[in-house]
């Protein structure tokens, strides 16, 4: 027979844990009765599959946008987090917004909300195709600039050099 031996840090990330918490809870609540609508994560509330196709069985769809939602639904903002006009968007429906945003993530949106309502210069080191890059870019009107190597940092220009800067970076990042 042959050992099975798990890595220490294997599992969910803080971030993680807490949206598929947030999610079973919805879930609980739904089969009480206590939800009218249907229940949606917004994009897939995690990189797994079998976890993904797990949520659907149990009544959990994946929309990619608040306009995918109707009066009496419930959309869980992944870990990833969204963009401010996600939340605007939703503002004053009937839909029930959950938002497990990673706390690391909410940071990173406040200090760019803040940064940008400061007139700063924004750089966000990370992938721009990543659903948590895009979401924090949203926080300042998607005018950051998105980096994602050294070269790429490089062939950065601004129009006002002396402005003040403010980087962030994606959670995921690597540090190489």
């Amino acid at each position: 027979m042959k050992e099975i031996i798990r890595a220490e840090n294997s599992g969910f990330c803080f971030g993680v844990k807490q949206a598929m918490e947030k999610t079973e809870e919805q879930i609980k609540i739904k089969e009480e009765g206590g939800i009218e609508g249907r229940i949606y994560t917004c994009g897939p509330l995690i990189h797994n599959t079998l976890v993904t196709d797990d949520l659907a069985r149990r009544g959990v769809g994946i929309i990619s946008g608040p306009e995918e939602a109707a009066d009496g639904d419930v959309v869980i903002v992944r870990s990833h987090g969204e963009a401010k006009s996600f939340f605007d968007a939703v503002e004053g429906t009937g839909i029930k917004v959950v938002d497990a945003t990673c706390p690391f993530v909410k940071k990173i949106h406040l200090l760019v909300e803040e940064a940008y309502n400061q007139g700063k210069k924004i750089i966000i080191v990370g992938d721009k195709d990543h659903p948590e890059v895009k979401g924090i870019n949203g926080w300042c009107k998607c005018v950051a600039k998105v980096i994602n190597s050294e070269e790429e940092a490089e062939k950065i220009q601004f129009e006002n050099p002396e402005k003040p800067l403010t980087v962030v970076a994606q959670t995921t990042i690597r540090k190489d």
